[in-house]
């Protein structure tokens, strides 16, 4: 499977946010002028990241429903894509097969696929199963090919009272461990229990002396990044934070100049608070 570098910033347009609407109601865009604005607003996105000088390698996670366009620029413009291979199921799991996966790959020969994980307690075994074949035929194909692959387990912020759904999460990825599954990365949230955030990050770096086996998202509203130590490579931006502008764009309050200049400003800001709280390996108490 592809190595990958340390210092990596993923911008997410895929299922964790609906910003590409360019609305309040935040709704999946449905009609032809729905997914033409959305189309729009995502290369906006594209041109303020090439105008952006930083250190640190950034990719563009896209789902391809939404993000089609800016996945063929990317690779003309040589910037790094991953894209969400779940939007693309045909039947009730999540995970895609082979098949699909292959297509993806024949269309935008991505940098690396992703698939988000829900950890559910009431599955049943037979499910299990079928969703651990898929994920280890995933990691097959993305060694084949020199692809990255990205485990992105899917939960909310706050957990601290939430030990069924934390214990459930837990288990589910030291099943996944345990039966070999080794992503490129684990995508995980920063939560209201510091804890298991650590744990988390405890079992994406099992067999690393390093913190660089997973990406941290950073909520969207998060204010106290300069307080906390992160103790991470890795991270995903939520795509909520260019929100503003981009429903300013859409309302015409905003030119598109002027739009692409604030997502600049907005994506610079948080990359340099994250750089500057860079620390050492996390310990787990």
């Amino acid at each position: 499977m592809i190595q990958l570098s340390e210092n990596k910033i993923f911008i997410g347009l895929d299922n964790r946010t609906n910003v590409l609407s360019c609305n309040l109601e935040s709704a999946r865009p449905k009609s032809a002028a729905e997914k033409l604005r959305a189309n729009l607003a995502a290369n906006m996105i594209l041109q303020a990241i090439q105008k952006i000088k930083t250190p640190h390698e950034l990719y563009l996670w896209c789902e391809p429903n939404l993000c089609e366009s800016i996945l063929f620029s990317s690779k003309k413009l040589n910037i790094n894509t991953v894209v969400s291979v779940e939007h693309i199921n045909r039947g009730g799991l999540a995970i895609p097969n082979s098949k699909d996966v292959l297509e993806i790959l024949k269309i935008f020969n991505p940098n690396l696929f992703s698939v988000r994980i829900y950890f559910d307690e009431n599955r049943s075994k037979l499910a299990e199963e079928l969703a651990i074949d898929r994920i280890k035929n995933i990691i097959d194909i993305a060694n084949l090919h020199n692809k990255g692959f990205i485990i992105d387990i899917f939960y909310g912020y706050k957990m601290s009272q939430n030990q069924n759904e934390k214990e459930t999460i837990i288990k589910g990825m030291e099943k996944f461990i345990n039966e070999g599954i080794r992503p490129t990365l684990w995508g995980i949230r920063r939560t209201d229990d510091e804890l298991f955030d650590k744990t988390l990050i405890g079992l994406a770096n099992i067999d690393n002396d390093l913190n660089n086996n997973c990406i941290l998202e950073i909520n969207s509203n998060e204010t106290s990044m300069e307080s906390q130590a992160i103790g991470l490579e890795n991270f995903a931006i939520n795509g909520d934070i260019f929100s503003d502008a981009l429903i300013a764009w859409s309302t015409k309050q905003m030119m598109k100049n002027e739009v692409i200049e604030n997502i600049k400003s907005n994506l610079e800001s948080y990359i340099h608070t994250l750089s500057s709280n860079r620390v050492n390996k996390v310990e787990i108490n």
